[in-house]
Order: structure tokens, then sequence, then C-alpha cells
């Protein structure tokens, strides 16, 4: 495979390998490893949906290439990644979760008919550092009884430099277990090594994942995408350091103005190397009024 690859972790990448159509069974292979412990039956088969009708995100152009999918059970599932810590994170992931709940009602529906959700955040951080563990499920629970109180909720947290750190240090093994191996597959590209043992075990005894690398490096030679892909981790990379410069120096006003100024050199640069409006909009979180006002 080649050296090249795309970094999955970047959220409009990470969109593309599994929440396009014709990935739902990549999709489907991902979810049954991250929520082995939680399903009563393994996925048989999901629907891709549009998180923008569900969105809340506003205010947090960093989240908004979200990835959401309905189950045969009818549960939803969203996932999220995260490249930074905003410290607070368990509150946000409780908010956008019950934003996504409650979206499910419409008028004169009985309540018995809202679903399950389920939040997954693939964090790029550490949140826990108390604890070894790289994957928090969190439930209602029954303090008296000590069981679940109710499964409707249910929020994953996924340290992805624990695991990584884990099977540095050879305490996990990702042919023995499908979670870990698919999480490596996240970071893989700056391990050539890791990389190449994934190769082995797609090729040996995981034809899902093989049919994930396959497209993996099918995107990230494909040219169009590659350009869209690099605007995104620009956007994503220069705001994460703009928001870090600004809070070193307590300068709560040049956050705001730091990240408007980056947003409108990335959608200017995205228009002069011939990017159509649509996709501009998308990788930016802007309405395509918005990007227009902005390259006149």
């Amino acid at each position: 495979m080649a050296t090249k690859l795309v970094n999955l972790r970047i959220d409009f990448a990470f969109k593309q390998l599994f929440g396009t159509k014709g990935s739902e069974d990549i999709l489907t292979g991902f979810l049954n490893a991250v929520l082995e412990k939680s399903l009563e039956a393994p996925i048989t088969s999901l629907q891709l949906e549009d998180p923008h009708l569900h969105k809340a995100y506003e205010d947090d152009k960093l989240s908004i290439l979200d990835l959401l999918a309905t189950l045969n059970n009818g549960s939803q599932v969203n996932i999220e990644i995260q490249l930074r810590n905003t410290h607070d994170m368990v509150k946000r992931s409780l908010y956008y979760w019950s934003k996504l709940y409650t979206s499910q009602m419409q008028e004169g529906m009985p309540y018995r008919s809202l679903r399950k959700t389920i939040t997954i955040n693939l964090l790029d951080f550490v949140l826990f550092p108390s604890d070894e563990e790289f994957q928090t499920t969190g439930q209602l629970w029954n303090t008296t009884k000590q069981r679940v109180l109710s499964d409707d909720i249910e929020i994953h947290f996924v340290e992805i430099p624990k695991l990584v750190k884990q099977w540095r240090e050879e305490k996990v093994n990702p042919w023995e277990n499908v979670f870990v191996r698919w999480i490596l597959l996240l970071p893989a590209h700056e391990d050539e090594h890791l990389t190449q043992t994934l190769e082995e075990i797609a090729m040996n005894q995981d034809p899902i994942l093989q049919k994930a690398m396959d497209k993996w490096e099918n995107m990230s030679h494909d040219s169009s995408f590659r350009s869209a892909y690099e605007a995104r981790e620009k956007l994503l990379l220069d705001e994460q350091a703009k928001l870090a410069h600004a809070r070193e120096e307590g300068l709560e006003e040049g956050i705001e103005r730091g990240l408007e100024e980056g947003k409108i050199q990335m959608i200017r640069s995205m228009h002069e190397n011939g990017l159509h409006l649509e996709d501009i909009a998308k990788i930016s979180g802007l309405k395509i009024e918005e990007v227009k006002r902005v390259i006149q």
C-alpha cells in the first residue's frame, strides 16, 4: 500500500470511508466491533442518514462532519471524531445525544416510539488519564438495583492514543481483537509497520477490513477527493493551532478573529483550485450563499 495515505482521523476522510453510499458493509463491520459488548445481536444492516437534518453544530465547525446511521433494529448511531480536547467533552456529548434522541419526536407520537440512540466519540486525545481502558461506555444506571435503568442512552468514548500506546507495548493484539484492529486503522497512516500488520490481518481473516483498506487506498489516490481532504485538514489543523495560541495568550477575541480569517483564506483557496460551491460549503460548514459572499 502506498505511503501517502490520508489521515482517517480527519473527519472528512472518515466520513468518505465509512459514511458514503456503498460503504454500509464497512460501517457495519466497524460498528459490530465497537458495540460488540452492548449489542444483543450483531448488526445485519443499516441505513446511512444525513446528520445535518439533526445537527445543532452551528457554533462548532470542527465537528460538523459527523456520521449518522439507523440500524436494522431501529437504533440510531452517531459517530464523531474529535481532534482536540474542549475540556467539556462529556457534557457536550450528552447535549448532542439529547438533541438526536428528541429529534425523533413528532406531534402526537407516543414516547414508547423513541428508539435507542448511541453516540460514539472517537477521540484523538486522552480524556480519562487516570483510567487505563481505552473504551468507556456510559448508560443510565439504576444505583439501587445495580443494573441498567434504560438502554435508550449509550455513549462511548474511544481514546485512540491509549490504544496506540498499548499496541506498541504489545498489550493488545489486533489479530485476536476485532475492535482493536478497526480502531488502529484510524492512525495507521503514521506507522508503516501497523499498516502492514492490518493488511496481513485483512488478507488472511477479515474481508470487510480488506474492503475498507482497499477503499482507503483508492481514496488516497483520488486527486479530486485529495484536494477537498487537504483543504479540510488544513482548516482543522490551522484552527486547532490558532485556538492553542490564543488560549496561551488569553485572547478570547483573537480566537474568534483567527478562526474567521483562517476560514476565509481556506474558502478562497478552494475556489481558486476549482472546487464546486457545494463541496466548499460542505467542507467549511457554511451555506452556499455564505460561500458566495466570501469569494466575491
